[in-house]
């Protein structure tokens, strides 16, 4: 009966322990996608206002985790806000969060229709090119 308390006290400890450490890991993600987004949003001239967002999520027949891609966007939400961001490529402004294998693909579909104003963090901003 002793060795079952003690092996209880001892799990529970480590429980807590990684428990702490998982919170203070969100904590460390949460602040690396903030720092990311904020240098890659820079050039947008307004504060307010709709912004789109691709991922792999978005382009047909490209490989994701699901997950993932649903965190991240909740994540680059976060991190922008005020700015909305908006699936698709319907916005003047787009954040690309692509794979760089999916990135050269749109790339090459769309070179004339967008320019890329900055990158970094595994993303890309781009601008509808003035026609």
């Amino acid at each position: 009966m002793l060795a079952i308390a003690i092996l209880g006290v001892k799990t529970s400890v480590e429980n807590f322990k990684s428990s702490i450490a998982e919170r203070s890991n969100d904590a460390a993600v949460i602040a690396a996608w903030n720092d990311r987004l904020s240098k890659l949003i820079e050039p947008i001239p307004f504060e307010r206002g709709f912004v789109g967002y691709l991922s792999n999520e978005d382009i047909p027949g490209t490989t994701f985790d699901s997950n993932d891609a649903e965190g991240e966007f909740v994540l680059a939400q976060y991190a922008v806000a005020p700015l909305i961001l908006v699936r698709g490529t319907e916005q003047e402004w787009v954040i690309l969060n692509l794979d760089p294998e999916t990135f050269e693909k749109w790339r090459q579909k769309n070179s004339n229709e967008f320019e890329v104003v900055r990158s970094g963090g595994g993303m890309v901003l781009v601008h509808k090119a003035a026609n």
